[in-house]
């Protein structure tokens, strides 16, 4: 899995690297169907913060994004919602190949 940050009017420390790499071990890579790439842009401008995420794995792709007036928060705003997508991607798959052995287990019969 490919992990990379950008940031806008902002400089990446190690804390918020950190805190990016612990989020998706946690809530992106259970989803994921091999490796992959993400992609984080986070940005400042005033007192708002925005964090955007795009997933690329195996045809597919995902984007969120989330603005809120702590970058942490942004940041996690995004992965849940990009989670969220995840999962669904994912049930859709297995419950499509579901079907499809059944069908293929009917004709047998």
């Amino acid at each position: 899995m490919k992990l990379t940050v950008t940031g806008r009017h902002l400089k990446i420390t190690d804390g918020i690297q950190e805190h990016l790499e612990a989020q998706v071990e946690r809530h992106m890579k259970p989803w994921l169907e091999g490796p992959g790439d993400i992609h984080f842009a986070l940005a400042v401008e005033k007192q708002r913060h925005f964090a955007e995420v795009t997933v690329k794995n195996k045809g597919y792709s995902v984007h969120a994004e989330n603005e809120t007036g702590d970058l942490y928060a942004a940041i996690d705003g995004a992965i849940l919602k990009a989670e969220k997508q995840l999962k669904k991607h994912k049930e859709r798959a297995v419950s499509l190949k579901s079907k499809q052995n059944n069908k293929l287990n009917e004709k047998t019969l």
